[in-house]
């Protein structure tokens, strides 16, 4: 027999620990310690194995745009409303593009005259020709003086009625003030002979009329119903009422109510003008009884419609919450001490014997004549503007005259001499030129439409078809498409090169924590960024799964698993069942009792598992050795050079 050198090494390197365990743990009495030992079974079996690198980030709308109008001009037609589902490459809306196709057909005009004058310049030209060309010329500077004069009449026709219109504005406050002088003088001569209570209900009327405007403005500036109102949430309109969708729906539905009555009533208060009969007060009171009665709902509404929000640390904080039901609940209790006022009022009335009113009507004119002072200020703006394109249109329209005159000047000329070299240069340019200008007028047609970028959904338009855009104007419109979502992680330099692109992934959110969607990697940036001394790169991975149909919105937190390594349908076995001596990985097999020491090969390692290539099959059973040192009487005596039963010694050939 030959002794087998690599185990007989293996053997006798064993045997020293052995030794040495033995020896060190010995007792102060002198009495030797013995390792004990115990085994357990374990199964060589089918299975998968995978490697994977686990982050924490933050999963946005790929696809998210804010769309505006480069152009100050007037939006003529809005196509879609909020919420509709868009195509892309579909209008989403339109400037008035009248200008813009005239200036089109302008440049095809010249377009065509430049070609035919090129076209011209190889023809012999006869004496009729020449004469149209200087009639031409006549006609066009007859056309282009009587442009001028048309100009310079409609600046004077302009400049009177814009000093027409600012005098009406002066002489109309003049008479506010004068109709204010008489109703103080009035209030002051009547008020003495009129029932103490009748005046103190008159003078309740407005303070209550404002009152009723200030709650309203208040519910209208967290649900945004109104128009002036409807931009005021954008920052946290996602969070607010995140909960439940249908109370929002009701509370913005009870203050449309509230509103359409506020309207109705403030008619009613200006047809009263303050002088009418007692029975006419107290319908007066009970439109008011009505009106703070839909607020107050609306108020319970509203408060609970803030409760059902989620906080965001971006937009929407918890002490923001706090504030709002904080002002939402003085404001239900204002309207509930309202109610309570007008109920008293009605009360006050109801013992009045005398049901002849003398009130005033001044209050109520001066209102109107107000509101007709700011719709002549509003027409006066309006005016303006208008004459300002007239203006423009004209002075455009003297400059294209006056080209064309040029123009036919050129003609002429042309047609009085043989066309030369430096002549069918100059014709071959404006054809060119003419040619630009088309593509050009074309290419600013595009100015005055807003086109969907991708397929998905309006969530908010601020335009409104007649709206006049300016400078200032702060107006968009948002797109998204919710059904494509990606989440970009920042992985270290250890892990980034062990992952490679369309790796799959697995993400789950933290509203979904049960629901795990399937995502690959999409796109790998090798740019290193470095904060506080830690190099990291940007990874996007995007969302791949069609069965995955919950909504999910930006910055919404996702647990992401990058799979950078998977086998499936592999011998599979406990990472601790193996013994590795140097290179050398070992198990122990028992065989029908018998238990061997078996040389492996191993693969990937992960998760306390590690892939079987050679030396095992499914179903072995592996033995785990597990050892309890104590101590041993003198009378026995362990050797350095014992074999034990279960194969630490050398093999024979």
């Amino acid at each position: 027999m030959k002794i087998n050198i690599k185990y007989f090494l293996i053997w006798l390197f064993a045997s020293v620990i052995l030794s040495y365990i033995i020896w060190a743990y010995g007792d102060n009495n002198g009495n030797a310690t013995v390792i004990n030992n115990t085994w357990d079974v374990l199964i060589v079996e089918i299975g998968s194995i995978k490697k994977s690198i686990e982050v924490v980030w933050d999963a946005e709308l790929v696809d998210e745009q804010s769309l505006t109008f480069n152009k100050v001009w007037t939006v003529t037609d809005v196509y879609f409303s909020e919420w509709d589902s868009v195509k892309k490459g579909e209008t989403i809306a339109r400037l008035d593009d009248s200008d813009a196709y005239r200036n089109i057909e302008d440049a095809k005009l010249s377009l065509q005259n430049a070609q035919i004058n090129l076209s011209q310049m190889y023809e012999w030209e006869d004496e009729s020709k020449i004469k149209q060309a200087e009639n031409s010329i006549i006609t066009t500077e007859a056309s282009y003086n009587t442009s001028v004069k048309e100009l310079e009449n409609l600046k004077v026709t302009q400049k009177n009625s814009i000093t027409k219109l600012a005098n009406e504005i002066i002489n109309y406050n003049t008479e506010i003030e004068n109709t204010k002088l008489e109703k103080d003088n009035l209030l002051t001569s009547t008020k003495s002979s009129k029932n103490t209570t009748i005046i103190k209900i008159e003078d309740n009327f407005k303070d209550y009329l404002i009152d009723i405007e200030d709650l309203i403005e208040s519910a209208d500036t967290i649900l945004g119903v109104s128009k002036e109102r409807k931009s005021d949430n954008d920052d946290y309109e996602q969070y607010l009422w995140a909960k439940n969708t249908t109370i929002k729906n009701q509370s913005k539905v009870s203050l449309r109510e509230s509103i359409a009555l506020y309207i109705t009533l403030s008619k009613n208060i200006q047809d009263y003008y303050y002088n009418g009969t007692k029975d006419e007060m107290i319908s007066l009171l009970s439109e008011y009884l009505s009106l703070y009665n839909k607020i107050y709902n609306t108020t319970d509404l509203l408060y609970e419609t803030i409760d059902n929000s989620i906080v965001s640390v971006w937009s929407l904080l918890e002490s923001d919450i706090s504030t709002m039901k904080q002002d939402i609940s003085q404001a239900r209790s204002n309207s509930l001490s309202k109610i309570n006022d007008i109920n008293s009022d009605i009360n006050s009335l109801n013992t009045l014997v005398d049901t002849n009113l003398e009130s005033s009507s001044s209050e109520l004119i001066i209102q109107k004549m107000e509101t007709n002072l700011e719709q002549l200020a509003k027409d006066f703006d309006t005016t303006k503007t208008r004459y300002e394109i007239e203006l423009n249109s004209k002075i455009k329209d003297i400059e294209n005259k006056k080209e064309n005159s040029v123009i036919s000047k050129i003609n002429l000329e042309e047609l009085l001499e043989w066309p030369t070299k430096s002549n069918i240069e100059k014709a071959n340019n404006s054809i060119a030129q003419a040619k630009l200008k088309l593509s050009s007028a074309y290419e600013d047609l595009e100015d005055y439409i807003l086109t969907a970028p991708f397929d998905g959904v309006i969530r908010k338009s601020d335009y409104l078809p007649w709206d006049n855009l300016k400078d200032d104007n702060d107006k968009y419109v948002y797109i998204e498409n919710p059904n494509l979502l990606e989440v970009n992680v920042m992985l270290d330099q250890i892990d980034i090169v062990n992952i490679e692109l369309w790796n799959i992934a697995i993400v789950t959110f933290d509203s979904y924590a049960t629901i795990p969607v399937n995502a690959k990697i999409s796109n790998i940036d090798t740019t290193p960024v470095k904060s506080s001394g830690v190099v990291s790169y940007e990874v996007k991975i995007i969302l791949d799964d069609p069965s995955f149909d919950k909504k999910v919105l930006s910055w919404m937190t996702a647990d992401v698993e990058i799979i950078n390594e998977l086998k499936e349908n592999i011998l599979l076995l406990k990472t601790s069942a193996i013994t590795t001596n140097w290179d050398i990985k070992t198990v122990i097999v028992n065989n029908k009792g018998k238990q061997e020491q078996v040389e492996i090969k191993t693969g990937l390692v992960s998760d306390g598992k590690t892939e079987i290539i050679s030396g095992l099959k499914e179903w072995d059973n592996i033995i785990i050795w597990e050892f309890n040192i104590g101590a041993q009487d003198k009378t026995k005596s362990t050797t350095l050079f014992d074999t034990p039963t279960w194969g630490w010694g050398w093999r024979w050939r």
